[in-house]
């Protein structure tokens, strides 16, 4: 294992639009997705599927995922259910195994779309940001499911709050999950805490696709899927880069690296990005973070 800060950085590509968008339909459900394919001429060497954080959407990764691209994989981006185009009532979920199963269903479409492009076994790589980070560590973390992951990413992971919350709201949201699990509540995050960089706020406040509630069910199954990682991570059997801002005010970093730390199965390469809030995709210095990330990305690809 190795913890460290990046020296290099390359320069922030921009936004890159979707090849396509697509919709993936889930028994009860239906997921907004989008595609992402490398240049005609360059033919993918694997697969990256990303979970975007909770109360935001896949829409604000199209730098990411030029970063993939880039890098040599096709990428499917989707809305979890209950966020951005996604059908499913705002950040609420039934079973927190819904999410896993919205992720298979993402990743067997991604197959498929690689495959027409003439890669009929490419390398399947995981990346989530916060609460995306929580759905690949349950998913990693799960004996009976296997997506045949060949390694995952997974920035300012959700295992943990360092946000400060009442216990009396804590309470209340527990007692609520089993009375009326669909109940909405404010989730009390600062747009404020996500990033330093001005540009970046100013597009997360007009975004109109992200929300601003939570419900008691889905703090209850997060809470649950948390405990799961943090208790189940050891075996983890593919190699995981984690991409931690130290600064973090919502995700408590302290939570991430245990977890790591705990990881006995597969190479675990962890970056304490000291300085950086939440959203590392987004703050200022995100080139650093980028080229971290390529990295890893190349090296799994081969």
């Amino acid at each position: 294992m190795r913890f460290r800060m990046s020296r290099t950085s390359m320069t922030p590509p921009g936004p890159l639009a979707p090849t396509r968008t697509l919709s993936i339909p889930r028994p009860d459900a239906t997921l907004h997705a989008e595609w992402f394919a490398p240049a005609a001429a360059a033919a993918p060497r694997g697969l990256v599927v990303v979970s975007h954080g909770y109360a935001e959407h896949c829409g604000r990764y199209h730098e990411v995922a030029n970063v993939l691209v880039g890098a040599g994989a096709a990428v499917l981006t989707y809305d979890c259910r209950g966020h951005g185009k996604s059908t499913g009532a705002r950040g609420h979920v039934g079973r927190f195994s819904d999410y896993l199963d919205d992720l298979e269903a993402a990743v067997a479409w991604g197959r498929g779309a690689i495959a027409e492009l003439g890669v009929t076994e490419p390398k399947l790589i995981l990346l989530g940001h916060s609460h995306g980070s929580l759905i690949v560590l349950r998913e990693l973390t799960d004996r009976s499911r296997s997506l045949g992951a060949s390694a995952a990413v997974v920035s300012s992971p959700f295992l943990g709050l360092r946000l400060k919350v009442s216990p009396v709201k804590t309470g209340a949201a527990k007692l609520m999950a089993s009375l009326h699990p669909s109940l909405t509540l404010a989730n009390d995050l600062r747009i404020e805490d996500l990033t330093s960089d001005p540009g970046k706020l100013a597009e997360r406040r007009a975004d109109t696709l992200c929300h601003s509630v939570a419900t008691a069910g889905w703090f209850v199954a997060a809470q649950r899927a948390q405990a799961h990682v943090a208790a189940s991570a050891g075996p983890i059997d593919v190699p995981t880069l984690w991409l931690v801002g130290g600064a973090d005010p919502i995700a408590d970093p302290a939570r991430s690296r245990a977890v790591a730390d705990s990881i006995r199965g597969a190479p675990v390469e962890y970056h304490d990005l000291a300085g950086l809030k939440h959203e590392v995709f987004n703050e200022s210095t995100r080139g650093e973070v980028f080229e971290l990330l390529t990295r890893f990305v190349r090296a799994q690809l081969g």
